[in-house]
């Protein structure tokens, strides 16, 4: 992987919602499950170098913790596409959560925008631990239906 592309992903590891080729971002919970954003220790991201069209796959933890893993090279993902932006970042959209019916914890969060035809913009998908999967636009913030009972 090129220095740049790392120079790039460290500095996008912190709050901002911008990051060149993120293809899924997947949390990685304290304790197996999550009520709060402070419950997520770190993300494993899946990014696509534009150039290239090379896909890498690395972990990182979230602010205040630190590190890093080496990005790998993988495979690119079936049925997902590369974006830059999105305007609801991991905090809202467990805000989001929140306010719905579906219990008070939750045990997976993953950001991915799907390669669909009328899919407009990235989701967040969270699966809480009553078997609820909601799914939230990243850039309008809205609930999809139905919320799946697994």
């Amino acid at each position: 992987m090129k220095e740049e592309h790392l120079k790039l992903a460290a500095a996008n590891l912190g709050e901002g919602v911008t990051f060149k080729g993120l293809m899924s971002k997947k949390a990685q919970l304290k304790h197996g499950y999550a009520k709060e954003a402070k419950d997520v220790a770190g993300w494993n991201y899946v990014v696509k170098d534009a150039a290239s069209g090379v896909c890498y796959s690395y972990y990182a933890a979230q602010p205040p913790l630190i590190g890093m893993t080496r990005p790998v090279e993988i495979k690119c993902p079936l049925g997902v596409r590369a974006f830059d932006t999105y305007k609801i970042d991991f905090k809202e959209a467990i805000n989001i959560f929140h306010k719905l019916d579906c219990g008070d914890a939750f045990t997976e969060m993953t950001l991915y925008y799907v390669l669909y035809p009328g899919v407009t913009e990235p989701h967040w998908y969270i699966r809480s631990i009553t078997g609820c999967t909601v799914v939230i636009g990243a850039d309008s913030g809205k609930v999809m239906d139905p919320i799946h009972r697994d």
